[in-house]
């Protein structure tokens, strides 16, 4: 996710095809108020305002879906607006593709949060991975065994984490497509490793740098 600061009112946001699969966006649904579009949004204002100075507070928003460069992902336009009348400004101004009012955008707030579960062929390969995410991560970890395979559990708490932790761990391990139903089995079937903490666990007694 790459952010431009346009103006002190206006940001433009890139999304590449992998992030838009990781989210589960397309350019077709932007514009809708799905938890992962409400998820993906606020992410992009943080990072904004984390990175480009970019505040939305006491303002309304404009958000406007955008082809991205040669037919690669896709783009936000995100246009602060104080005023009704600076809003119909913003409508007039683009191509309309949806606007989303700041009070209608409500903080994503899922009642597990967003779960992963990566998958690793060896420990060495977990432990590279906390060795990384130990830097960044907060939120909860547990480490399961199940035939010789291991599975880190992650509920990462902020949106930041939870962007890293989608764009990192594939170097590491592979995303179980189905999280919620392998949970059931890992309960089930696996064995508990580390109960809590698990990143924090493996960066404390098994990396090495």
């Amino acid at each position: 996710m790459k952010i431009e600061k346009i103006s002190d009112n206006k940001i433009k946001v890139l999304i590449d095809d992998q992030e838009a699969k990781e989210w589960n966006i397309s350019f077709k649904n932007i514009s809708e108020n799905t938890p992962e579009v409400q998820e993906m949004f606020w992410t992009a204002i943080r990072l904004a305002e984390k990175n480009v100075d970019f505040s939305v507070e006491g303002a309304k928003l404009f958000v406007e879906a955008v082809p991205g460069a040669e037919k690669e992902g896709f783009g936000m336009l995100i246009t602060r607006v104080c005023n009704d009348a600076e809003l119909q400004t913003a409508i007039g101004n683009c191509g309309y593709k949806g606007r989303l009012k700041k009070t209608e955008l409500k903080y994503p707030q899922r009642k597990n949060g967003r779960k992963y579960i990566f998958r690793f062929e060896s420990f060495e390969a977990v432990c590279a991975a906390a060795d990384v995410l130990a830097d960044f991560y907060c939120g909860s970890s547990v480490l399961y065994k199940l035939s010789e395979t291991f599975y880190l559990y992650l509920l990462p708490e902020t949106p930041e984490v939870i962007w890293s932790v989608g764009r990192i761990m594939p170097e590491f391990g592979s995303r179980v497509k189905n999280g919620q139903y392998m949970l059931g089995r890992l309960n089930e079937y696996g064995e508990l490793f580390i109960a809590e903490d698990a990143v924090t666990v493996l960066k404390k007694y098994f990396c090495v740098r």
